[in-house]
Order: structure tokens, then C-alpha cells, then sequence
């Protein structure tokens, strides 16, 4: 019998086609995290975030299946795998589901990763796209568009003045709710772009813009580790030029600070530790509140948590990650997410590697602020997790 050659150019390229699914899925992650908020205000469209984030979850199905594998660690695979079985025991002792993605985020990442080159690259364009509209508003003090939401002060709209307070100073928001998001935004986006000192500096910038705190002082820092590990200390004491090149980028990211702080967020930086000051004060309230709304819990409970109990009560989270992660997700949900830091700090300290200061600021970030909260913030939680834990893709997954 006659043997049948397929011509090359009908031939399948595998790699091709799972790189056009990937592109079109992180496309519509980004899409579905980044402009559902601005879909909702200017279009009064309301299921954007479903809708793109159903077409990415189909795009990367058909990805992997093309490709027949997984670019994820096993053990890593199984760790965020077993969050949804997690979320299927604790959530019908929750009195609200509302943050639900503290568990199923990990799915979104576990596909992310699959193709965290692509995001990687696409997340690069977004940054700046975000730089020259943070600029706009930071420059003409309106936001591009602004949302209605059930606040502590009733059903508002989320404004300048709003979130201005009374400081009266001008905090951008670019796509996302609030500048508390932007801020969390750029946090995540430093930790996962570490290595990028170019693109850090527009990162510093967004956080500048957001006028959040916590978001300069983690990408100020970000930008001093990457000096520290790119030239280590001894390097920079013993020659000159890297020395220089050191106090510059430092002098220019303070210098860029105080020009575009004007003299009332300057204060408001000045007042972060201020125990004393009326925001810290009912901050360090919330924490207390939290711990012993926790001890209060039965058994069950303490295990799994009572997610939207604390909220019921005193309308607002525990303003602290860690603890409002042990009052609505109980100390399985706490291990869940510390357990992670926890080693990757041990294994650091062993290796007396600078990345142990990398994952002090990421734990930083969760005892000041509820850097988990928030589908995009969750999902960089993640993300960040893996950039640490696995920079090379060995150990793939076949399916």
C-alpha cells in the first residue's frame, strides 16, 4: 500500500496555536480585571469581567490541550488546586460568599502561568497605558470615569472628593475602583517586574499618582533591593561608580516623590506611623477587633472561618491581610496563604539571599493592608508567590 506524505505546510505547528490561545487569553484576563469598571460607568454594560473572564478560562483550555502540558511545578499545581477544595468545605459556614475569589483565584493564576510570559509581556504595555492616564488625572484632578457603590456613607458615587477626604488631596484611580486599588496594583506589578528597573520606575510613578503610602514605600524599596542584588553591598562600598549609580537612582525616585507631592500628601506620608493620628488609631482598633472576633468563634469556625461576619458588625474589613484572613477564612485559610511566605523566607535565610527582604515586604504588605482582597490584588498575590517559587519552567505537566 502506497504510504501518504503530509506536505509540512499542512502540519500543525503546536506551539503556534497554543500561543495564539494564550495570547488571546491573557488579553482577556487583562480586559476582564482592568476594564470591566470602565465598561460598567461609560457603557452600562455589567457582566464584562464574566463574560471575558469565561473566554479566557476557554481560550486556555484549548491552549493547553494543543500543547499537552502544563508549564507549572506539580507540587505548585497541587497547592493551588486544592484551594477549590478548600472553598467547597469552609464556604457553607460563611454568612457571605463575597470574597470568594480568596480561593478560586488560584485557578485564573494556575492558567496565567501557562502562559506568564505572554501576561508578563502585555502587563509591560498596561503599565504604561496606566503611567500616562494617571498622569492625565493627576495633572487635571478628574477621574476618567467614576462608579456608584453601597458606601459606609450610603449609596455614592466614588469621586475625587470621596476618596480626596479631608486633606483635600487628589489621589488618581485610572481603571480601578479607587486609589487604594491603583496603589495595590502597583505594588503587585513591582514585586512581579523586580528584575525590570526601567519599568519599576513607572511603577514608583503610578503609586505616586495613587498618592498611596503603602505603594511608595514598597516600590521605593523594590528599586533599592534590585541595586542591592544587582550589585551587592560589597560591590558598591569598594568601587565608586556603582556607588554613585546607587545614590542617583535614590536621589532621583526621592526627588520625583517631592515634586510631585504637594505639601498636604507630604503630611499625610509623615503621619503613616503616627500612632496617634485618628487613621492609625482606628486602624490599630480594627486589628484588635479582629483578633478577638476570632477567639470568639466555635471550632468550626476558628478552622474555616465566618467570611462577611466582621463585616456585618463593624463595617469594614480587619484592615490587617493576616487577620481578616483568620477572621473570615479561619486558620486553614491564614496557613493557606502564610505558609508560602513562610518557607520561602527559611529557604532565603539559609541562602543569605537578598530575596528574604523581597518576601518581607510582601508580608509587610499584608500586615498593613489587605493586599488579598480584590480579584486582580489576589490574583498578583499568586503570581508574585510563583515568580519566587518557580523561575524556570522545568517539571511540566503532561496531560
Amino acid at each position: 500500500m502506497k504510504k501518504i506524505h503530509i506536505s509540512p505546510s499542512l502540519r500543525i505547528n503546536k506551539a503556534f496555536v497554543s500561543n495564539l490561545w494564550g495570547n488571546f487569553g491573557v488579553l482577556s484576563i487583562i480586559i476582564a480585571f482592568y476594564f470591566y469598571l470602565f465598561a460598567e460607568a461609560t457603557l452600562s454594560i455589567y457582566n464584562v469581567r464574566l463574560i471575558f473572564l469565561f473566554i479566557s478560562y476557554v481560550c486556555f483550555i484549548f491552549g493547553v490541550f494543543v500543547s499537552s502540558k502544563f508549564r507549572i511545578d506539580s507540587l505548585l499545581f497541587t497547592y493551588y488546586g486544592v484551594s477549590i477544595f478548600i472553598f467547597l468545605f469552609s464556604s457553607p459556614l460563611w454568612q457571605d460568599k463575597f470574597d470568594i475569589n480568596i480561593y478560586l483565584s488560584t485557578v485564573t493564576a494556575i492558567l496565567i502561568i501557562n502562559y506568564y510570559d505572554l501576561f508578563i509581556k502585555y502587563m509591560r504595555y498596561f503599565i504604561i497605558l496606566t503611567v500616562l492616564l494617571g498622569a492625565y488625572e493627576f495633572l487635571f484632578k478628574e477621574y476618567l470615569f467614576v462608579v456608584y457603590r453601597e458606601t459606609y456613607f450610603g449609596f455614592r458615587a466614588l469621586d475625587e472628593k470621596l476618596f480626596s477626604g479631608s486633606t483635600n488631596v487628589f489621589r488618581a484611580k485610572v481603571f480601578f475602583e479607587g486609589p487604594l486599588a491603583l496603589s495595590q496594583f502597583a505594588i503587585g506589578a513591582a514585586f512581579l517586574f523586580r528584575k525590570h528597573i526601567k519599568v519599576l520606575f513607572l511603577i514608583l510613578l503610578i503609586s505616586i499618582f495613587a498618592n498611596g503610602r503603602l505603594g511608595i514605600i514598597i516600590c521605593a524599596g523594590i528599586i533599592a533591593l534590585y541595586y542591592v542584588k544587582k550589585y551587592n553591598l560589597l560591590t558598591i562600598l569598594l568601587k565608586p561608580k556603582y556607588f554613585f549609580l546607587l545614590i542617583f537612582g535614590l536621589l532621583f525616585s526621592f526627588t520625583v516623590i517631592y515634586l510631585l507631592l504637594d505639601e498636604s500628601s507630604i503630611e499625610r506620608f509623615k503621619n503613616s506611623f503616627d500612632t496617634s493620628n485618628e487613621g492609625n488609631a482606628a486602624r490599630i482598633t480594627f486589628w484588635i477587633n479582629g483578633i478577638k472576633t476570632w477567639l470568639s468563634y466555635d471550632l468550626a469556625h476558628l478552622i474555616f472561618g465566618n467570611n462577611g461576619y466582621y463585616g456585618s458588625i463593624y463595617k469594614n474589613n480587619a484592615e490587617n491581610g493576616w487577620i481578616t484572613l483568620l477572621v473570615n477564612n479561619g486558620i486553614i485559610g491564614f496557613l493557606y496563604y502564610f505558609i508560602p511566605v513562610l518557607l520561602l523566607s527559611i529557604n532565603y535565610l539559609i541562602k543569605a539571599s537578598v530575596n528574604f527582604w523581597y518576601i518581607f515586604l510582601l508580608f509587610f504588605c499584608m500586615f498593613v493592608q489587605t493586599f488579598h482582597l480584590g480579584a486582580s490584588a489576589n490574583l498578583f498575590y499568586w503570581l508574585i508567590i510563583f515568580s519566587f517559587l518557580n523561575t524556570t519552567y522545568d517539571n511540566k505537566i503532561s496531560l
